[in-house]
């Protein structure tokens, strides 16, 4: 299916061109992309074909019906072509002679041009230069929202937060906090990871994901007990060292 060309396909007889001529004029000065054969069609260009697919690439048929148009057979092909494809017809009487009875659609009588545009101007709606420039404006936003989405779908998934594991140390016999402990802890048979108690007899040592469910700590400091054991992770670990004698 041919993109949208123009905005009007204007249908008439050539022997009505002066009558239709300030019409056409009217519409170009609206901003309307109007197929006109005469100016549209070139040296070498097979007529039907090029009627045929000018209307498929036109938005709406602007037909300029009169006695002489009634029985010409170019006339009869391009409004038929255009109601087999859904197209718009939008007729303007130059005279009395009745619409054919197919055409079921209400009329413009006025013989004024500029009249008769400010009528099709409703039906026609907004030309196409005005339609691009609005598309453009929206495909923006509409590029930038599709970019993001397809960055987030392919960007890889963001790693782990660390996790932390505290310990709270106090001497057994007085249940005072114990500062300076050095802490190492263990994950599996990997690397040590260390830290001090401070003043409060606390520590806290951030580390590397996953979280297992067990680790290795050591404890040590001059004049104390060492301790090593299992512990699990999820919550501060509380426990006691003893004085050496």
């Amino acid at each position: 299916m041919l993109l949208a060309k123009y905005d009007v396909f204007f249908s008439y007889s050539r022997a009505d061109t002066e009558r239709v001529a300030p019409l056409l004029d009217e519409l170009r000065r609206l901003g309307y992309r109007v197929f006109f054969d005469v100016q549209s069609i070139g040296p070498g260009d097979k007529w039907k074909d090029r009627l045929e697919r000018s209307i498929r690439a036109s938005r709406t048929l602007v037909l300029c019906w009169s006695e002489r148009t009634r029985d010409s057979d170019y006339i009869k092909f391009e409004y038929l072509s255009a109601n087999a494809l859904h197209k718009p017809i939008l007729p303007w009487l130059l005279d009395k002679t009745p619409l054919p009875d197919m055409l079921e659609v209400q009329a413009i009588t006025t013989s004024d041009a500029a009249q008769a545009a400010a009528q099709l101007k409703p039906a026609l709606g907004w030309p196409l230069t005005q339609r691009q420039k609005l598309q453009g404006a929206l495909g923006v936003p509409v590029a930038c929202v599709a970019g993001v989405a397809i960055w987030l779908a392919l960007r890889p998934p963001p790693p782990p937060p660390p996790w932390h594991f505290s310990v709270e140390v106090t001497d057994r016999v007085t249940g005072v906090p114990v500062s300076g402990v050095e802490m190492d802890v263990q994950i599996d048979q990997g690397k040590r990871n260390t830290c001090f108690t401070g003043s409060d007899g606390t520590c806290t040592i951030q580390l590397p994901p996953p979280e297992p469910e067990k680790i290795h700590i050591y404890l040590r400091k001059d004049g104390y007990e060492r301790d090593e054991e299992w512990v699990a992770t999820g919550k501060v670990f509380r426990t006691d060292m003893v004085k050496l004698p």
